[in-house]
Order: structure tokens, then sequence, then C-alpha cells
């Protein structure tokens, strides 16, 4: 598996050089061969010069294309071009790399000369940057920007899987499941125990809902801060990055009416191995036989229990995944309309999203709708506001997937009246039946959410460049989830139940913001902005829950009726204050100084430390306007950067820096009543304060050969200190733990980000992106503590955390393969039994001597992602491969008979299919099923792979014809998701890396056809 990994990413890696190599020279007949059009003969034949405007030399290459057709030419290596054109009316379309394009009539002209002007995107691209927009020029810190164009012909229905191994340095993972969220972590982990997420800005405001709330049709752009300097503005909620998420806007005087729509279907991607019929039955004769018991082929039946036996001789088998999923598909439907004129910019958008997933009863429907529109009252004055409404349904109770796990292949999930059975084999009762709450449970699970920001600018009339906005937030969050158990018909004891689980969220951010640029003179300039503003969170929930009830017609809605009934409750409020102020200034446009200074306070922290003051500064020098660079004319862009600053976590609940109180309830005498009492349950720590992480970043952006080659290389260290942590104590102390700051761990790593036009040569382009990159991770102390006096700090082996190790690793024996017959055995050894490698040489295993660390876990070490875009005329393929390397997961089911695996083969249960050992073949990977694991060592797995992420084949339609049917634009495309995975992983998907038998939901792979119409 290694070697198939190592071929392929040097076969990528080298393809992309050799055809750049190829480009930069190519053979003009060559090119000529390969795209000589098969038009009809022209009637008449156009010729001219294609000239550079700075330089007035004539530029190769360029592409000449009779617009609205895929006949064309190209210019030769001193700009000269021929084509035939059909009449007066045709327009050629001129096009080189690193220039503007031009479109120019024909007319009477039968000679026509073209000057084309270099166009560096790189430098005009528009980038936000938290409080305001910046060109790409003037960035100063570590700002990714995510092309929304790579992802608009896929059937994303979260925005955040936009940033699958499309940005350096973002590790993007989730389950594939309906409405799942998904994890993203940004530059690695940093805390012990508080928050690694980062945080998300939705249109300049905080936003606490889910990302799944978003829907990516709205999304104008997205931008990652992922250095100190640029996320300082954030501060005490920046330490693991910020995502910022700007939805869209009018951008056209004629109103514009566009139409998105894709619908396709999923299919299993990969699912845990379980035994089929054939191997559960011989599953059941080796354990017998390494068991010393009968183990006769002939008396199989004997062997199973009795219901299995009855469908064993009747031919009843089942396959669990199969039984328990249903047929994956996805729809998605967005509608929006937009416009602006000189008072008024609006968006209106509504959408619906309806997914099924795999596993019976996994759904989710979602309905979006968005106004943002904005109104100047007068030339000083302007009003706005962005809402946005999301409804999800996430109903229905999804088969148990625990329970696929253990189902036996010959095992009875339902009467023949459709009844589910208690169990799918009744003898055995560790197992339920993976349906049974699919067919007793009605489950009813909505969430709702109400996100607005209402804002006000005013441009100061007697100032030039002053302005103030205001930004008010209220968001509204309501969820709730309903069950009722109905009565089992095949029980003689009442069975229902019914809960209510209620909970709502109101959040509101204030902020002032006044901005004021400045341009000095022709060599000084600076834009100065400050904040002051007031954030406030608070929620509450309610669950009541009845059993038994005397009567389930009205199901939850009356909880009254049973008889035996729990509430609980729950509330807590956040409040938090914030200041900033960031200059940005500008010395002859290309040396640039970035400052930047927050200061925080959140009432979660304890009363002597709610303050915190987050500093930073970046410079950046484009070194490509000095004038002894001028003669490097293959560079368009040279760029340093580097940068200093300090950011804050505040990922924890509200009052744990208090004292909280404990309830219990207890009774006096044998008959006294039941009496409720208080006591302290956790200790106060008044200096509890918050985790700070200080990074020092230094990038180099360039853009080379108008515009064929550019990137960016970034290398970073982040030092994260006072780390929150919850750390045991005495027990004399009345108290188990208590949440206090300690330790300190590092992050640093590498990033590259390569954009290349490969190939362009009239109507065909090809084009690459490649981001690479690698994050390590360590524990830099803890306690200070060396209780042994080796002169080095302990390690803390109950949390598995190590001095200068990262974050998540395994620590454990040796795997050294399986014990053989004919080997030297150690004492209660036998052949089939696991060998553990005896570290220190002592002739024995134990504990002590005999563990080290494996590996590391919970991030790879290298991350790579390549997408490559193909185009020839109207046509356009994508395809986006994305790969994580360099980490390893434990998979204690690999056990095959242990109380650490819960597998159990001399039981009526189903289990993984990873093979074992027998006398007649005797694995080197895997025990007999008679080894329980003693020592109780994990098992390991590699969770490297190479995915076939995303596959896209798209049609424009031409001008011509969309311009007869009344249109603006028309797309369709075809597209596949998770199309292969290169993997030795044994799970549904290494990428997310479920190891429970609760995490293994398959992977889906999903092919959708779409449209995109507008008009």
């Amino acid at each position: 598996m290694k070697g198939r990994l190592l071929t392929l990413t040097f076969l990528l890696g080298g393809l992309q050089a050799n055809v750049l190599l190829a480009a930069a020279s190519p053979s003009e007949n060559y090119w000529r061969a390969c795209f000589d059009s098969d038009e009809p003969t022209a009637d008449r034949t156009i010729q001219g010069r294609v000239t550079d405007k700075k330089t007035g030399e004539g530029i190769p290459g360029v592409t000449v294309v009779l617009k609205g057709t895929t006949k064309g030419t190209t210019s030769d290596l001193n700009g000269n071009y021929t084509i035939g054109v059909n009449g007066a009316a045709d327009v050629l379309v001129f096009s080189s790399v690193g220039f503007s394009s031009q479109e120019i009539t024909i007319g009477d002209k039968n000679l026509l000369n073209v000057v084309l002007e270099a166009a560096n995107r790189a430098l005009d691209e528009v980038v936000v940057v938290g409080y305001g927009a910046q060109s790409r020029r003037n960035v100063t810190g570590a700002v990714a920007k995510v092309d929304m164009k790579q992802t608009e012909n896929l059937p994303n229905t979260n925005v955040t899987q936009a940033l699958r191994g499309r940005v350096a340095g973002v590790q993007f993972t989730d389950n594939g499941r309906p409405g799942q969220n998904g994890s993203i972590l940004i530059r690695g982990p940093r805390s012990l125990s508080g928050g690694n997420n980062p945080l998300i800005v939705l249109d300049g405001i905080f936003f606490n809902g889910s990302l799944s709330d978003i829907n990516p049709n709205d999304i104008e752009s997205m931008e990652v801060l992922k250095d100190a300097s640029a996320a300082a503005i954030y501060g005490s909620r920046a330490a693991n990055g910020v995502i910022l998420i700007t939805s869209k806007k009018g951008t056209t005087q004629k109103p514009t009416v566009r139409i998105n729509a894709f619908t396709g279907i999923s299919e299993m991607g990969h699912t845990v191995k379980l035994l089929s019929p054939d191997r559960y039955l011989q599953k059941t004769l080796d354990y017998r036989a390494q068991s010393g018991l009968p183990a006769d082929p002939a008396n199989v039946a004997s062997y199973l229990t009795t219901s299995e036996a009855a469908n064993y001789k009747a031919g009843i088998t089942l396959d669990p995944w199969k039984a328990a999923s249903q047929p994956g598909r996805i729809g998605s439907y967005d509608l929006s309309l937009s416009g602006r004129n000189d008072a008024t910019n609006y968006y209106l958008s509504a959408a619906y999203t309806d997914e099924k997933g795999l596993i019976l009863n996994d759904n989710q429907k979602r309905v979006t709708l968005r106004a943002n529109v904005e109104n100047q009252v007068a030339k000083w004055l302007s009003v706005g506001l962005n809402s946005t409404f999301i409804r999800r349904d996430l109903s229905g109770r999804e088969a148990d997937v625990s329970s696929i796990y253990y189902s036996s292949p010959f095992g009875t999930w339902t009467y023949p009246d459709g009844e589910p059975t208690l169990y799918s084999v009744p003898e055995e009762q560790i197992s339920g039946n993976p349906l049974r709450s699919v067919l007793l449970t009605k489950n009813e699970e909505i969430y709702n959410n109400l996100f607005s920001n209402f804002y006000a600018i005013v441009n100061a009339p007697f100032v030039k460049g002053l302005s103030y906005r205001v930004n008010f937030s209220p968001n509204y969050r309501w969820n709730h989830t309903y069950n009722f158990t109905r009565q089992d018909r095949r029980l003689p004891n009442n069975t229902t139940s019914a809960s209510k689980y209620n909970q709502e969220s109101y959040d509101w951010v204030l902020e002032n913001i006044l901005t004021y640029n400045k341009q000095i003179n022709e060599n000084h300039g600076f834009d100065l902005t400050l904040l002051y503003g007031r954030n406030h969170q608070q929620s509450e929930s309610t669950t009541a829950s009845a059993n038994q009830l005397s009567s389930d017609a009205l199901g939850w809605n009356s909880l009254t009726l049973g008889g035996t009934q729990t509430t609980l409750s729950d509330a807590a409020k956040i409040d938090g204050i914030s200041s900033m102020a960031r200059l940005n200034y500008r010395f002859k446009e290309r040396y640039l100084v970035t400052l930047t200074a927050r200061r925080d306070a959140s009432s979660v922290f304890a009363e002597n430390n709610k303050y915190a003051t987050f500093p930073s500064a970046a410079i950046a020098w484009i070194a490509s306007d000095e004038s002894f660079l001028k003669k490097a004319t293959f560079i368009d862009l040279l760029k340093f950067r580097v940068s200093y600053g300090s950011v804050g976590n505040q990922a924890i609940q509200p009052y744990q820096s208090l004292s909280l109180s404990g309830i219990t309830q207890y009774v006096f005498g044998d008959s006294g009543p039941t009496s409720v009492g208080i006591f302290p349950a956790t200790m106060a720590n008044n200096d509890l304060k918050w985790e700070t992480t200080a990074t020092a970043n230094a990038a180099v952006d360039f853009t080379l050969f108008k515009g064929r080659l550019g990137g960016t290389v970034e290398v970073y260290n982040s030092d994260t200190k006072n780390l929150i942590v919850q750390r045991t104590l005495p027990s004399l102390t009345g108290y188990t733990s208590v949440l206090t700051n300690l330790g300190a761990t590092n992050n640093k790593g590498i990033e590259v980000t390569l954009n290349t036009v490969n190939l362009r040569r009239r109507n065909f382009e090809w084009s690459s992106s490649l981001v690479l990159s690698a994050n390590q991770n360590k524990i830099v102390h803890l306690y200070r503590s060396d209780t042994n006096g080796d002169g080095r700090e302990d390690d803390d082996l109950s949390n598995r955390w190590f001095i200068g190790q990262p974050i998540t690793v395994y620590y454990d024996y040796v795997f050294d393969g399986i014990y053989q017959k004919g080997d030297n055995l150690p004492a209660n050894a036998k052949p089939g039994d696991v060998r553990l490698k005896d570290l220190n040489g002592d002739g024995k295993i134990d504990a002590t001597n005999d563990r080290t660390i494996i590996g590391q876990g919970g991030q790879p070490k290298v991350r790579w992602g390549i997408t490559n875009n193909f185009s020839y005329g109207n046509l356009s393929l994508s395809v986006f491969v994305n790969a994580m390397q360099g980490w390893m997961s434990d998979f204690i089911l690999l056990d095959p008979n242990s109380t650490r695996s819960e597998n159990s083969p001399g039981r009526a249960l189903n289990q993984i299919d990873a093979g074992w050992w027998t006398a007649d073949n005797p694995s080197t990977t895997r025990p007999s099923l008679v080894y329980t694991n003693p020592l109780g060592h994990n098992y390991y797995v590699s969770r490297n792979f190479v995915r076939i992420q995303d596959v896209s084949l798209a049609y424009n339609f031409p001008a011509p014809v969309i311009s007869k049917l009344g249109f603006a634009n028309l797309r369709v495309f075809l597209s596949g998701k998770n199309l292969y995975t290169f993997t030795d992983w044994p799970g549904t998907d290494p990428e997310s890396g479920g190891t429970t038998k609760a995490s293994f939901f398959p992977m889906p792979r999903t092919y959708t056809l779409g449209l995109n119409l507008g008009f």
C-alpha cells in the first residue's frame, strides 16, 4: 500500500513538472496539428499582430477564437496570427495567460492589430480580512482565499466541504451523514481539553450556529485567517484560526434570476466487512476446534442457537448492512434574485435540500431563506440588512449501527406481521435489533436559526476618508427533539415512553467601527480601524420524559399520562466586551506594515483574569516593485511577509471558574420523606485565565511567467501557554479535580500553495492547483514535576500526554507477529497468540518496561490535494485528489476475542471479518479466536489514504444558443464525489477515522446531475 501511495504521489508531481517544461517551449507545428479546426472554409481572412502594451513586443501563443464557435488559432513567436471569419458581425476573442482578454468586432477590417495589457489577478483580487477588505497586494497576514468557483459544479450541501484538501494547513473531516457538521482543524491542535474549533464569522459577525445551516450557493467568498497577525483582530476567540464567510450581493443593474439545482444518488463507498453466512459458520467451527470442543462441519447446525439453526436449515440469511440501509439520494434546489441601482443593492434567495443517507431513516431536509438589502439613504448614509433563516429537519430514528455490527447473518429482525423482534437472536441479548427503534419510535428533530445583521454606514462629509459603521446582530436559535415509543405488541408489559427536549438560544453582537483612510502623498498612506463592542449569549433547555404511558394515543403530547415522569432543565449566560485598533501603513505602495491590538473580556473566566490583550504586528515587502528586479521580466509579483502576534482561547463552558453545587436526594430513616441535599461539587479557581497562542509566521507570495506559475510558501511556529486543563486532586481535598491553567504546546509547520497554467492553446486550457502542508505538534511541558528525580519532567501516563510528543499519540506494547507451531513459546503462550516485543530484553513482558509510543494520531504529518482543471471550448473537466499521510489509529475491534473489543466468537454475535489464525491457515498478523489478550494491548492501523475526491464534467451552452432561449447563462454538469479511496484502513473511512461500532456509518459515493441557469 505504501508503495502504491508513493508511486501515485511521484506520478502526480512528475507529470505536472514535465507538462510545465513542455508548455514553456511548445512546438508550433505540434500545437497546430493538435488543434486545427474542422470548421468549413471561411468567407474572409483576418490577419494581424498581437503585442504587449508595456514592451511593444509581439506576444507568442495568444489564443484567438471566433466567439461562439470552437474555431481558433494561436499567434506565432512574433505575435502574428491569421484566422478565417464569416462576416462583419463576427467577434474575435484574444486571450493569453497573464493578460486581460479582449473581444473585438471584425467590421470591415482585414488587418486587425491588437494590444493586450498585463493583468495580475493576484494583485487585483479583493480579500476579506476582518472588519474590512483589502487588495491581495496589501495583505500582510496569512490569509487564504477559497476559490468557490472550484466547487460550483459539486454537490456540496455544507459550505465547509469546500475546505477539504483545498486550503493548505486546514483539515476538514466529516462522516458523510446528512446534516452533520464535521470538524475543522487549522494548523494543528493547540489545546489539551479546551476547544480546537475555529471561529466562524458570517458577514462580519460571530456565527454561533451550525455550519450546516449555511447555504453554499449564498456564499460569495470564504477566507481563512491562519496566523496571529490576521486573526488577532478577533482576539479572544481566534486561537484556533478564523473562517470568514461573506454572502452574495447584487452585481448588475438588470435584475438577475439564477437557478441552481442538482439531483443524485449515493451508494456505499465502503463498509466494515462483517462475517458472511459461510464465514460465520467457519468462525463457529474454528472457535470450537481451538477450544477443544467438537467441530464437525456436518453438525454445524447443532452449534448454532435454536433460532439461528432454524433459519440455517430453512436457507434464510440476511446481510446486516443491506437490511439496515436505504437507497441514498440527494436533491438541492436554489433560486435567487439579485440586482442593484444607484440607491439599492439586493440579493434574495430560497433553497431546499433533501438528503437521504445510506442507513435507514438517516435523513435531512433543509430550507434556507436569505435577504441581503442595502440602501443609500443619502450621499453620506447607507443602511442595510443581512438576514437568513434556516430550518433543518433531521426527524426519524436511524437504524442502530452498533447492533448492525453484532447482527448474526442467521438472525431475525421482524416477525411475519412486520413487528420488530427484541433481539436479532433471542438467545443472545448483548445485541439488540438494529431496526427496533426505526419501527417502534416516532422521532421529530428540528433545528431553526434566524441570523440577522442590521447595520448603518456614515461617511463623514466633513472629513474625507472617515466613516463610522454600527452593527447590531441578533441571532435566535431554537430546536426540539421529541420521541415517542409505541407499545411492542409482542410483549405483555407496558413498553411505551415519550420525551420532549426543547432548547432556545439567543445571542447578540453590538459593534461600533470607526475607519479612516488617508493617502498623505504618493509615498505615504494609511488606514486606521477602531472598534468597541459588546456580545451576549444565553441559552436554556428543558427535558421532560415519561415511561409506561396509560394511553399512547397522544404520543409525546401528554406526558402526564406516564407512570414515571422526570424533568431536567438548564440555563447559561455569557457576556463579553471587546475593543480593537488596527493600523495599516503603506510606504511607496511596496513597504507595508500592519499593527493590531485587541482587548477582550469574558464572563467565563475568573474575576482576577476576565480581561486579556492580544497584540500583533506584520510587515510585507513587495520586492517585485524594486528597480533592481525590473529586468527580471519573468517575475510578475514577489512579496515577502513576516508577522508575530498572540490570540486567545475562551472555549470553556460558563461558570467553570466558580465553586458549583451539586444536588442529591436521600431518605432519613426507614420510612422518612425524601429530602434534597446541596453540596459543594467543584472547587473554585479565582485565577483561571485565557489560553494564549503566540505565532510567528514568514511567507513568500509569487506570480511568475505572466501568471503561468504562482503560489505561496509559509512557515510558522505557534506556542500555546496557560492550557486550560481539568487537573486531578487528592481525595482528601473533598474534590476530584479543578479547572486550572498549566502546560504548553507547540505547533510548527510549512504550507505550500501552487497554481499553474500547464497548457493554454486556442480553445484548450489545462491548469492545476496543488496544496501541501505539514504540521508538527508537541507538548512542551505539563506540571513541571520530576517525582523520580531523573532530571526530566514527568509524563502524564493516565491521559497519554508525553513531553516532547504530539498531543495524540498511542502508547502501548509493540506487536511482533503471531506465535506459530515450532516457535519457542514463553510460559502460558500457545500457537496463535500475539507475540509482543521485549523492549528492555529482560525476558518478560511487563507494562513498566515494554510499552512505548507506537505512533501519531489525531492529525496526519502531511496533507496534500491537487486539482486539475481542463477546458475545451465550452466543455470543462475538474478532477480533485485529496490525501493525508503519516498517521494511524487504534482499532481494538481487530482483537477477535476479548473484553476490550467486546468480540465474542463463541457466542451468537457477528464481528469484523479481519481474519484469524488457524493451524491450517497460520496468519502472521491476526491471532487465533481463543486468544483473549491478557495484557490488554491494542491493535493499530495506518490511516494513510489517497482519494479521488471530486470529479466534475460541465458544459456551458454557447452564447448564440442561450441568447435565442432568452437566458444569460446555462450550464449542465455531471459530478462524482468520493469515487475511490486507496487505503488499508479496515473501517468505513480513514479520514473520519471512526473505530467504534456506533461510528461505522458508511461513507457515501455520490453521483449527481446538475443545472445552473441565469436570466
